[in-house]
């Protein structure tokens, strides 16, 4: 007996050494690519990191920032990433420039983008825009403006257009309106006292979608199960993010010192009405209908630089957002 016992004991001791050094699981070791400097825009994606979302779903994330010289749509193509965000319009005419990519999950039901004006001038629809002086640069913005003042039935030859990207000239009067994104612009306005108000496209017929999830069709077909779980584990993250804002907050100004946290709080405050709606509530966070990439296809087509032909049925899929 004695001796049973102790071959047992030593086995177990065995049994307990060899758990001990053999290699733990190891998680897919992946990137995401943001499309700008960290700040809140990207809250769901950290808060998904912070507190453990990612690491449950079996995902090492690195979470990269973008910038002027750092296009996610061509780092994600080239492969250097796996997964990017960024706009509708964004991989659609990365499509119509070669890259392969498919939009997988839009965290932004809303494009924050659109016009701002100094609540004092009374700019409170499109066509309180005639005989005011717009300044404008061209990208993402100048497009859905232009798409809503044509739907508005705004002519751009009863605006003075002004090429600028300047929040000076807004403040100082030389202008009435500027076109730019409300979420970071017009808080930063606020902050520093100038009270603002805000055309929003999306509000006047305008849709499209910001905060877009996407990877190479490459890894989409390759690997269904990795970009679910990334796309599910986000969603958790995005959920966790608006319920706990100063937690979020402190998270996200802690990796960038900086960040202004004041500015932070009330962006992400903001942020909330773009990302929950009607239907993200229903549907989920991150949710998407496919008729809205067709839209965005043929608001670029009129108004943006598309020129090439864009199967948009193949470019992205709503397979990855978990049922709700």
């Amino acid at each position: 007996m004695r001796l049973t016992i102790k071959s047992f004991s030593a086995a177990l001791a065995l049994s307990a050494a060899l758990a001990l050094a053999a290699p733990a699981f190891a998680a897919d070791k992946i990137s995401l690519r943001l499309p700008w400097l960290l700040n809140v825009q990207s809250a769901g994606y950290v808060m998904a990191k912070d507190k453990g979302f990612y690491a449950d779903a079996g995902l090492d994330v690195d979470i990269m920032p973008g910038g002027p010289n750092l296009n996610s749509t061509a780092l994600v193509a080239s492969g250097a990433n796996t997964f990017g965000t960024n706009d509708v319009s964004q991989i659609l005419l990365g499509d119509a420039n070669g890259m392969d990519l498919v939009m997988v999950g839009a965290c932004f039901q809303r494009h924050p983008a659109g016009v701002v004006s100094l609540a004092k001038s009374g700019i409170q629809k499109p066509a309180d825009l005639i005989g005011k002086t717009l300044a404008y640069n061209e990208g993402g913005p100048w497009t859905l403006t232009k798409a809503m003042l044509a739907k508005a039935g705004v002519p751009l030859d009863k605006i003075k257009l002004v090429v600028s990207p300047s929040d000076q000239l807004l403040v100082n009067g030389s202008v009435d309106a500027k076109t730019g994104f409300v979420i970071n612009e017009a808080v930063a306005l606020d902050l520093q006292g100038h009270k603002t108000s805000s055309l929003l496209p999306s509000d006047f017929g305008v849709g499209t979608y910001a905060e877009v999830i996407f990877a190479a069709r490459k890894t989409v077909e390759a690997n269904p199960d990795l970009v679910k779980r990334f796309v599910a584990a986000t969603q958790k993250g995005y959920d966790y993010a608006y319920a706990h804002k100063d937690e979020t907050v402190k998270a996200i100004t802690g990796l960038n010192n900086q960040l202004d946290p004041v500015q932070q709080a009330k962006q992400l405050e903001l942020q909330e009405s773009y990302v929950y709606t009607d239907f993200s509530r229903a549907k989920g966070a991150c949710a998407f209908d496919g008729t809205v990439i067709g839209e965005t296809e043929k608001t670029l087509r009129e108004f943006g630089d598309l020129k090439t032909d864009v199967d948009v049925s193949k470019v992205y899929s709503t397979a990855f957002i978990p049922s709700k």
